[in-house]
């Protein structure tokens, strides 16, 4: 067992569950190549940067950008995210790490890619957003 599954077995199912329901979305709207829905899980003033290291500010930013790039450099692609390990900061705040493994059949960005992200999720009543994604490409 790696670290990473010691803690999440070790975290309550309440940590754990709302980041997996946030990947799960953006999972399936990558795959359907909807970008607006890959921009509702996040809070309306969030900030993303992305894997190659440029900041997007704002869900309709994200969501936009999400659309430009599944419309291009990454049709046809599908991402797969499992979360890594998740820990509670206070009863509004998690902190996740996330590990994507992206498949892009074509074009400039063809082939398998492998990233971990840093998620910040934010309760706001009793719904959870993410307010802080940070894509960081593995290499080698």
């Amino acid at each position: 067992m790696s670290v990473a599954e010691a803690r999440n077995q070790q975290a309550p199912s309440d940590v754990v569950a709302p980041v997996q329901a946030i990947m799960q979305r953006l999972e399936r709207a990558w795959n359907s190549a909807d970008g607006t829905a890959f921009g509702k899980p996040f809070s309306p003033g969030a900030d993303f940067v992305a894997i190659r290291g440029d900041l997007h500010t704002g869900r309709d930013a994200i969501a936009a950008g999400h659309q430009q790039i599944l419309g291009t450099i990454y049709a046809g692609s599908t991402i797969r995210y499992q979360v890594l390990q998740a820990r509670e900061v206070d009863d509004r705040v998690i902190i996740a790490h996330v590990r994507a493994a992206l498949s892009t059949p074509a074009g400039p960005q063809a082939g398998e890619h492998a990233s971990t992200i840093t998620a910040v999720l934010l309760r706001r009543d009793d719904t959870w957003e993410i307010t802080a994604f940070h894509n960081t490409l593995i290499t080698g």
